[in-house]
């Protein structure tokens, strides 16, 4: 406080030789305040006079740098602001269904049984865009699919490192046949504000684009023999694909609940003879 009553002084000597002249002080205040301080100081009161002889506002530059972290049901479970511009942000959960969209008449792949678990922003950042109700986000998460028949008489089938499809053995008794794929993405991601809210909450509408490295995959199908003897067949030798790109929208509809759509216009597996099919997932996304 001194020494910036110091500097006044010696820029103000050209209107003034005194800042202030206190005898005796009782009482000095300095209030801060995100525009600014001001500063009180209060005579003592054997002096005489107990009014304020000295009172002054100083305003300071807004050039600090805020931190914080926050959790809220409408936001990431956690993010970091630095600046004004950028947060750190640690997404939520997901799970889904996924359907194989063009599989062969026949194969039976069941949305309803073929499950997608993911985290789609381990670690994200995020930009606020100038107008305020938007952002753009780069992040990393992980995903995993797994393409389920149950009911159908078909199977997946590995051979010679392909997929392919056809009957359980004569007299067997399926017990079911998957496909899973597990990979590691890179969300890109833009996010709008909407001017309504739905179920009390503002609605927040994203979209963007999730670019994949599928580090592994496997196959498994299970049936007992016509003597009643438990076979499986197991292959993480598939020719799948290892790169793929997701086309990916979802909506906040509730507190930190968002439901989304996942699409990818490429094959799951890769190569001639391979059977041909494509991801469509749905389903919710808590804490986005």
């Amino acid at each position: 406080m001194f020494l910036a009553m110091a500097a006044s002084v010696a820029t103000a000597q050209e209107k003034t030789d005194t800042l202030m002249s206190v005898r005796s002080a009782s009482r000095v205040v300095l209030t801060e305040n995100p525009q600014g301080f001001r500063v009180e100081v209060t005579p003592d009161s054997l002096s005489g006079d107990s009014t304020v002889v000295f009172a002054a506002e100083f305003s300071t530059p807004v050039t600090t740098v805020s931190r914080r972290w926050q959790a809220s049901t409408a936001a990431p479970i956690m993010s970091s602001s630095f600046g004004e511009k950028w947060d750190l942000c640690v997404g939520g959960p997901g799970i889904g269904w996924v359907n194989a969209c063009g599989q062969p008449a026949g194969l039976g792949v069941e949305m309803g049984k073929s499950i997608e678990v993911s985290w789609l922003n381990i670690l994200a950042l995020k930009y606020r865009l100038p107008w305020k109700t938007s952002t753009i986000s780069v992040g990393f998460g992980v995903d995993w699919r797994n393409y389920r028949i149950s009911t159908s008489s078909s199977r997946f089938v590995a051979e010679n490192g392909r997929v392919t499809y056809g009957p359980y053995p004569e007299g067997a008794d399926g017990k079911g046949s998957r496909l899973q794929v597990f990979g590691m993405g890179i969300p890109v991601l833009w996010q709008q504000s909407l001017p309504f809210k739905m179920f009390g909450s503002r609605c927040m509408l994203g979209v963007g684009a999730v670019f994949n490295y599928n580090s592994s995959a496997s196959l498994k199908t299970k049936w007992y023999t016509e003597e009643g003897l438990k076979a499986e067949q197991t292959s993480h030798n598939i020719g799948h694909r290892r790169f793929t790109v997701d086309l990916m929208a979802l909506v906040r509809v509730w507190g930190a609940v968002n439901v989304y759509v996942r699409y990818s216009p490429n094959s799951v597996l890769r190569g001639a003879g391979q059977l041909q099919f494509r991801p469509l997932s749905s389903g919710i996304i808590l804490y986005y």
